[in-house]
């Protein structure tokens, strides 16, 4: 043996081996060929896992796609819910703002006077008055009798005044006979002239002492005859100064507004002049909420101590306007259109005024509802049940007419006809709210 062979032995066939070796051997030793029938089935294994991950990405894609919208799906149904859910806090009955004609007017404050007056004054003196026949605001016509005096000395001293002309009627006869008798002697110089005249002169003297007495039977009857008092001019009687037993002096007795006739005296400012003349009508106020018209009848010329100009307006006759009062009235300078709402729609909140609008109307399963929209407000004059807007509000406006005090910016309520507001349903807003 060669040192190649020592050194590079020669590798034991198998079958060589012992046979214990031999079956270890075969059993663990892999086989060197791999089969070629399995590539076709990996790639075909490998195309089916590539495809099927596609499907898979994208089905998990949709889920998650589905996923967000269901449950936007579910918010709003649960939100629809909720809107669906929610209660009127009121049911309240609207209206529109009326287009209504309001005058022009200027106010002002004055005094109700008579325009012409008469004081009624005894025209006899040192006599009690017997009887007083009218009282203050008795009306009167001229001639009437308003008061009587004590005519007892009176009459007395009419029958003496009617004796004395009884006696110079007497004597005036019997003077006429004695001259009628001695006169013509004269003639045959029976007498002599101075005894003629003498009896001429008493017959002169006894018609004068007649007249005389005449005269003062006159004025006996006249004095009989003034101790009754008459109303000067027809009118009213505004003031009595006179009761029974008084002894009549010379103030007057009886004060008589001409006619009736009152007027309102009020003072203006001299720029506001312009907008009145004569014959501008008035409206005067009296208590109890009545008032009284009139008309200007007359304006001063000049202006008073405080610079302003008095305006007279004759009023018409009414039984409650008494002469002193003090009233405020209004020129009626014309008329203009003006925008009204109803005085029960005002809500007055930290010295404002709102109305509430009812916005965003809706009508759904036969019921109308809308939002309340809280709307301040500028008022002007009033007007009976209803008030001006100086500022005003769009025509096609749902004013809450009644209640509104019982609602905030955003509530939702429900909108009936011909609805009347009760307490009931003022507490139940109330319960509501709470």
């Amino acid at each position: 043996m060669s040192d190649f062979e020592e050194n590079n032995p020669k590798p034991v066939a198998e079958h060589e081996l012992p046979p214990y070796r031999q079956s270890e051997s075969l059993t663990n030793k892999p086989s060197s060929k791999f089969p070629l029938w399995l590539l076709p089935v990996l790639a075909v294994v490998l195309v089916v896992g590539v495809l099927l991950g596609k499907y898979w990405g994208a089905d998990e894609t949709a889920v998650a796609d589905e996923t967000p919208t269901a449950t936007n799906a579910l918010n709003n149904k649960s939100s629809d819910g909720a809107a669906s859910s929610e209660q009127a806090v009121l049911s309240v009955e609207t209206v529109m703002p009326n287009q209504d004609t309001i005058g022009n007017t200027l106010s002002a404050d004055g005094t109700i006077s008579a325009k012409d007056t008469a004081n009624v004054s005894a025209k006899v003196n040192g006599v009690a008055v017997e009887r007083v026949l009218v009282e203050e605001g008795d009306r009167v016509k001229a001639g009437q009798v308003l008061a009587v005096f004590d005519t007892d000395a009176m009459e007395q001293q009419v029958l003496q005044a009617e004796a004395d002309v009884a006696e110079a009627e007497a004597t005036l006869v019997n003077a006429s006979a004695d001259a009628a008798r001695v006169l013509p002697l004269i003639d045959i110089d029976a007498i002599s002239k101075q005894e003629a005249d003498r009896y001429r002169t008493s017959e002169v003297r006894a018609r004068a002492s007649l007249q005389a007495s005449k005269a003062r039977l006159s004025n006996q009857r006249l004095t009989l005859e003034n101790a009754k008092v008459v109303a000067p001019v027809s009118g009213v009687i505004s003031e009595k100064m006179i009761e029974v037993g008084m002894v009549a002096g010379g103030e007057p007795l009886f004060t008589i507004i001409k006619g009736g006739v009152l007027e309102w005296r009020a003072d203006i400012d001299p720029k506001l002049i312009g907008e009145v003349s004569v014959g501008t009508p008035v409206r005067v106020s009296l208590p109890g909420g009545d008032s009284v018209m009139g008309q200007v009848s007359r304006i001063a010329p000049t202006a008073d101590n405080n610079r302003q100009i008095t305006i007279y307006a004759s009023l018409a006759t009414n039984s409650k306007v008494r002469a002193g009062m003090y009233q405020t009235g209004e020129f009626l300078l014309g008329s203009a259109s003006t925008q009204t709402i109803p005085n029960s729609a005002i809500v007055s909140n930290d010295g404002y005024d709102y109305v509430m609008l009812v916005t965003d109307i809706k009508t759904q399963d036969d019921k109308t509802t809308g939002r309340i929209k809280q709307q301040r407000v500028t008022l002007g004059e009033r007007l009976g049940d209803s008030v001006a807007v100086t500022e005003p509000l769009p025509s096609d406006s749902q004013i809450v007419k009644q209640g509104g005090s019982f609602l905030n910016d955003g509530d939702l309520v429900r909108i009936v006809e011909g609805l009347t507001q009760s307490n009931d349903t003022a507490d139940t807003a109330t319960q509501a709210r709470s």
